[in-house]
Order: C-alpha cells, then structure tokens, then sequence
C-alpha cells in the first residue's frame, strides 16, 4: 500500500489547507502537560472495541504509539434483539480485561472510555457497563450522537488546516452516521442517523434480502438524512467531504490497491463509485481471501461506501478526503484538554 502525506483541506489536487504530520495530533494552544505523559482513548462501537494509546511530546502533540481492535459486534445483538446477549457480554469484558493488561504494560497515566450507538440504544447497557467498571475499573461513559460528532471534528480540526473552507464531515459507524457541516474550523451543525452499516446488515437479514438490495433499503431510510443536508445547504456549495473512522480508512487503502492510485488519503466521487461496483461484484468471503480484508470489515465495507455515495451525491460534492482519524483521536484529545483545564 502506497503511503504519503494526509491531505489537504482543498480538492483532491491539494491546491488549499494542509495537515500536520501522520501520528501526531497537534493541539493549539500547546497543552502545559509533561512530556512523556502516557492517555489512552477506547472506542466502544457498534461493530468493534478500539484503544488507542498516545504519548504526549514537548511540541504538545499526543504521538500515537499503539492501536489495538477487536471485532465485538455489539450492534448485532442491539439492532436484532434490543439487548446484548450473554455472549457478546462476556466477549465485550474479556475485551476490556485484554486492554487494562496493555493499559498497565505501556504505563497509562489517564485513559477515557466511551460507548456509542449499540450501547445506546441496548436494554441491559447499564448493567454491562457497571460489570466492566467492577471487573476492570473502567468507567465506560455512554455519549449521544451530537458529542460523538463534536469529538471526531476535533480529532480532524487538530489534524488538517481546514482554513476558511466549508465542508462536511461523515463518520459512519456500525449503528449510526454523524454529520457535521463545518465552515473552517468551526461547527455549524452536527446530527447523528441510524443508519450505520452493521443496524443495515440486520434489516437486510431481517427481511431475508441480499447485499445487492442494500440501495433501496438506504434509500428508503435515506430522507431524513437529505432533509438535514438540504436544510444546511441553503444553497450554498460545499468545498469537500471528510470522511473519518476504519471504513474510510479501508477505502483509501482498497483505491490504490484497486484503482492503481497512489495516494489512500483521498478520492474522487467518480473512483469511490468504481471501487464500490468493484467490491459489490465480490462475494463477503471473497473479499477476505483476495482483498485480505478482516471478516468484521468485509461485509460492512459496501455499505459504508454506499452511504458516502448518497451523501456526497446529496451535497453534492466530488471530493472526498480521508484524514485517517477518528472517534478514538477525538477522545484522546478531549482528555488532554481535561487535563489541561483541571
């Protein structure tokens, strides 16, 4: 895979913004916290639990030492049933009993832990999370779909130089979408949709449908998310989309290793809609033997795709880039400014 320099803010010609270096998030102004201060950020999603350790430096950017996932489904259960089962319980607590042995082994001074739609919406949430904090003593805190977008454009706004440039940010996660219309580095609005890739899989398989249904199940679920974009649009164009989290991260990637691109960081709407055609003439099993994608990210990677295709379609805009960050970074940032304030 071909590696570079993350993107601008502008075009995919990179004719505006720029972005600091790949590893690093930079914070303005710079946090008064010792270098060599070790926090950790853990990401309880709807399709995996991600922990991301970070190093504080003396220039005040947290540089990113370890990242660690395991693909504990917990949508799965949530979006089926409304709770999570006993066994994806257990596999959520071995989870975290895995990462306070890292938490421990790297020397984590500070660490915060949010949980997101699954945990959300799950009848038995509460009781899972008070199981993890008396098994592990991590408090896990459960934040609403507007925190969760505010955290992941901090984690982009400390990564790229987003200038005076109007642009729209998407995060699309196993339960939910976030949204967030952005005029530099300010927010304008952000709203969270139910319509993240692992809660579509459920209504696919619920309704006994194949992957090649996925558009019109979209569509159908599609017109309050346009009613939000029209309603911020007012006419007014918008330079770019950013698209954040693992499935953008896996698409950057699939673009060189399918489309013959040099660069993973960004993509026109013209190449995501060939590289989804692509994916989507693949079986799931087929894109893990010769895409060598991990089971939990196959079978959610065209379903990402779509949802990026109808929103960028909806702006719309052709320019899609992809900053490889997201919900884990915002965190970490979050605690380093805590820690700044307190």
């Amino acid at each position: 895979m071909a590696s570079g320099p993350p993107p601008a803010s502008g075009p995919a010609n990179g004719t505006t913004g720029s972005a600091s270096s790949r590893g690093a998030l930079s914070l303005a102004p710079k946090p008064l916290v010792q270098a060599g201060t070790r926090l950790a950020a853990i990401d309880v999603g709807s399709n995996a639990i991600r922990l991301v350790i970070g190093e504080v430096e003396a220039s005040g950017e947290i540089r990113v030492l370890k990242k660690y996932r395991e693909g504990v489904r917990l949508g799965k259960d949530t979006f089926s049933t409304g709770a999570i089962s006993k066994k994806c319980a257990e596999r959520t607590l071995e989870t975290f009993v895995k990462f306070k042995t890292f938490l421990k082994e790297q020397n984590v001074r500070h660490l915060r832990a949010v949980g997101t739609s699954a945990l959300r919406e799950a009848s038995n949430s509460k009781t899972i999370v008070a199981e993890i904090e008396k098994l592990t003593g991590i408090k896990v805190d459960v934040i609403d779909g507007l925190e969760e977008g505010r955290l992941i454009f901090s984690a982009v706004a400390n990564r790229v130089d987003l200038g005076g440039s109007r642009s729209v940010l998407i995060d699309i996660g196993g339960g939910s979408v976030e949204v967030t219309f952005a005029e530099g580095h300010k927010i304008k609005a952000t709203q969270s949709f139910p319509l993240g890739t692992v809660r579509l899989l459920e209504i696919l398989e619920q309704r006994g449908l194949k992957e090649k249904h996925l558009p019109t199940i979209i569509e159908e679920n599609f017109r309050p998310l346009r009613a939000f974009l029209r309603e911020q649009l007012k006419g007014k164009p918008v330079e770019f989309a950013i698209g954040t989290g693992g499935n953008f991260e896996c698409l950057g990637k699939l673009r060189v290793a399918l489309l013959s691109k040099t660069s993973i960081y960004s993509m026109t709407f013209e190449e995501l809609t060939e590289l989804t055609d692509h994916l989507a003439s693949m079986t799931v099993k087929e894109r893990i033997q010769f895409l060598r994608l991990k089971n939990d990210r196959a079978d959610v990677v065209v379903p990402a795709a779509l949802v990026t295709l109808a929103v960028m379609e909806a702006i719309p805009t052709d320019t899609l880039n992809i900053p490889f960050v997201g919900l884990r970074d915002g965190i970490l940032g979050s605690l380093l400014l805590g820690l700044v304030t307190t």
